[in-house]
């Protein structure tokens, strides 16, 4: 979890949205003490091909990308 100063959010919130945006929960503290906590909004799933396609790039090794997503769903296509 990553920690933000409320003294050095202004100048610290573009990274904070994107720490946010990759699934980062941030807690904004004043003098060391939490008051507030900015969490990414829910997903209604996880994103398999963005994860894999981060990993891999779009040709991994092996198994196709839907083949791996599959899986991961347990099957499901």
């Amino acid at each position: 979890m990553k920690t933000a100063a409320i003294q050095h959010v202004p100048e610290q919130w573009p990274d904070i949205l994107k720490w946010v945006a990759s699934g980062e929960e941030v807690q904004m503290t004043d003098h060391d003490k939490v008051v507030a906590k900015l969490v990414p909004a829910a997903a209604s799933r996880p994103d398999f091909v963005g994860r894999a396609k981060a990993i891999w790039g779009d040709n991994p090794p092996g198994k196709s990308l839907s083949a791996i997503v599959a899986e991961a769903r347990g099957g499901e296509r």
